[in-house]
């Protein structure tokens, strides 16, 4: 689906702040002079503008001006989510990506282990095995790619339920798109039987903590924030390899043209 003229302008100056193009305090050109340089109407502009305001960074000033605000210090969780959001350009988000999935993916380490000691408290018999149908539908859908995301969402979202905390809670709702994509790039990254690999760790901890053979919540939650760790590595690897395949090509590319 084709973007609106002002989520091309949010989508632009986004990744310029993100990037810090665009940096913290800056005074930005007035709106006539956007409107001109980024080629969209002033009304469009104008909504694109108010959402960066909402997101807490850019500050417009009545009679002044419009002022990048430092979005580490200012925005929250759906300027992250913005940026995830995004439609895809080729060569443009995989820098993006990388960079984020590092960050979102060290925070969820730290935050899914905590999260599944509290369920781990509160769940019922039958609710682990609501979570056990669910991996094993994971494995009997591991050709299906966007299956597997969905599946593993729901699993995450599911643990966030039985915790029983309200902001754990609304931090996971709050990030499930973002969750989503960073379960897409993992799934994407890795072959087909390392997938199974982390589904069927995931069964054989909670099959353990079901039949008695983990009795402390605090194995479990450690155990699965090593799997998080390993899998990560996992990416980070893959991508370096893509980048190194891709500086390759272009090299070969170079070397012809001379």
């Amino acid at each position: 689906m084709a973007l609106q003229k002002h989520e091309v302008v949010v989508k632009k100056l986004l990744l310029d702040i993100f990037n810090n193009k665009l940096k913290a305090g800056a005074k930005m050109p007035t709106e006539r002079q956007l409107s001109a340089d980024l080629g969209i109407d002033r009304t469009s502009l104008r909504i694109a503008l108010k959402q960066l305001e909402s997101m807490q960074v850019l500050d417009i000033r009545q009679g002044d001006g419009i002022y990048v605000r430092d979005y580490r210090k200012h925005a929250g969780v759906d300027f992250l989510r913005a940026l995830f959001m995004q439609q895809e350009d080729e060569g443009e988000d995989i820098i993006v990506d990388a960079y984020l999935f590092e960050e979102v993916w060290s925070f969820w380490m730290e935050f899914m282990p905590m999260m599944i000691r509290l369920a781990l408290s509160r769940i019922t018999t039958m609710e682990m095995k609501q979570m056990l149908d669910i991996f094993e539908e994971e494995l009997e859908n591991l050709d299906d790619k966007e299956k597997i995301a969905q599946l593993e969402v729901l699993s995450q979202d599911l643990v966030a339920e039985k915790s029983g905390n309200l902001l754990m809670l609304l931090i996971s709702n709050s990030t499930r798109q973002m969750r989503l994509k960073i379960v897409r790039i993992f799934i994407n990254a890795i072959d087909r039987s390392i997938v199974r690999e982390h589904v069927e760790f995931k069964r054989s901890l909670l099959r353990g903590y079901l039949t008695g053979e983990i009795t402390d919540p605090d194995v479990f939650s450690r155990e699965h924030r090593k799997m998080l760790s390993y899998h990560r590595d996992l990416v980070k690897s893959s991508w370096a390899s893509a980048l190194r395949e891709r500086s390759t090509s272009n090299d070969s590319c170079l070397q012809d043209e001379r």
